[in-house]
């Protein structure tokens, strides 16, 4: 069909396309520019997206480590659950094979999540229950390595074109505000905070992290410190072995793939001296793993992408059963 005698329907279509396009970047730029600090940016980017395209979730994911990746800024309809609360982190496995898509500079345009259905089961398994009905990802990339992603969920149908394109022309602006530094420190705000009447709870009480994981470790440290425990920290088991011997914690959390060891092992030694309770965090969920840490002596076995929740339960009843030191 053609439109004034010349221009075609589809030609009519993608000019009107590249103009929205235009202006809704333009905007979002002119946000950025405004914007007093790099977290307020992306907020209020993520905000206008959101709100002017139509979708339950806009956010960014960073690479945290060769296997996670973590949701650190979101924007979310009134009414839509967080992610970010729910997992503040995912594995990269669960969103195969659509990573190493987005690693090589491709884009993810599903209208439909149900198309996949019987083609990738375990990534239908991974998105349902988050309530994804249709989602638009795009990639962050410095120097064509990825660092993150920017995704949109349940955009509308008659959107789906638009809101690729534009995502490809912002990710580019939205990798320079995604630094490093400011992420860090973005982790460590948007962490949620108990309540004043039970922060301080488990005060006297000390716990050992070990993970190989920076990251993780600033996030367990965020997440326990507030409630009240004196939080030491170890990236290797000889690390871990050294501060047990100079200090009797009442607890320790233990991821089980450590640089120099295994740390199911490692527990089912340390119970030949002591009884202090071991909280594994890992990213094997194999069930024969479980049981094999909960007969080494594990108090729990949590698995990564956890909930915060999941582990301040966790550490609490681990501390609970630990028995007094002689200094107490």
């Amino acid at each position: 069909m053609k439109l004034n005698g010349s221009i075609t329907e589809q030609e009519w279509r993608r000019r009107e396309l590249a103009l929205q396009n235009e202006t809704l970047a333009g905007e979002c730029l002119a946000r950025i520019h405004a914007a007093p600090d790099t977290e307020t940016a992306l907020w209020d980017v993520l905000r206008h997206l959101g709100e002017r395209l139509g979708c339950d979730r806009v956010y960014v994911f960073e690479e945290m480590d060769r296997l996670h990746i973590s949701n650190t800024y979101e924007w979310l309809r009134a009414g839509i659950s967080s992610g970010i609360d729910q997992l503040p982190y995912v594995e990269k496995k669960d969103l195969e094979p659509w990573y190493q898509e987005l690693a090589s500079g491709g884009q993810i345009i599903l209208e439909d999540i149900e198309t996949i259905r019987c083609e990738e089961p375990l990534l239908y398994e991974f998105l349902i229950p988050q309530g994804i009905r249709s989602i638009v990802l795009s990639p962050l990339l410095t120097e064509g390595q990825m660092h993150g992603l920017l995704g949109a969920d349940n955009p509308p149908a008659e959107k789906l074109e638009h809101i690729s394109v534009l995502f490809g022309v912002l990710s580019n602006f939205i990798s320079g505000l995604v630094s490093q530094r400011e992420l860090k420190k973005l982790r460590m705000k948007r962490l949620p905070c108990p309540q004043e009447s039970d922060a301080m709870r488990f005060k006297g009480k000390k716990v050992l992290l070990v993970d190989d994981s920076k990251e993780i470790l600033q996030i367990n440290q965020r997440v326990l410190k507030s409630e009240g425990y004196e939080l030491l920290t170890a990236s290797t088991l000889r690390e871990a072995s050294e501060l047990l011997e100079k200090t009797a914690p009442d607890a320790m959390v233990l991821d089980v793939d450590l640089p120099d060891g295994d740390g199911i092992a490692f527990c089912q030694k340390l119970r030949e001296t002591s009884d202090i309770p071991v909280v594994f965090l890992t990213g094997h969920a194999e069930l024969s793993l479980k049981r094999e840490g909960l007969e080494a002596g594990g108090a729990a076995y949590l698995t990564k992408p956890y909930r915060i929740t999941e582990l301040q339960d966790a550490v609490a009843a681990a501390v609970s059963q630990s028995k007094p030191t002689e200094s107490e």
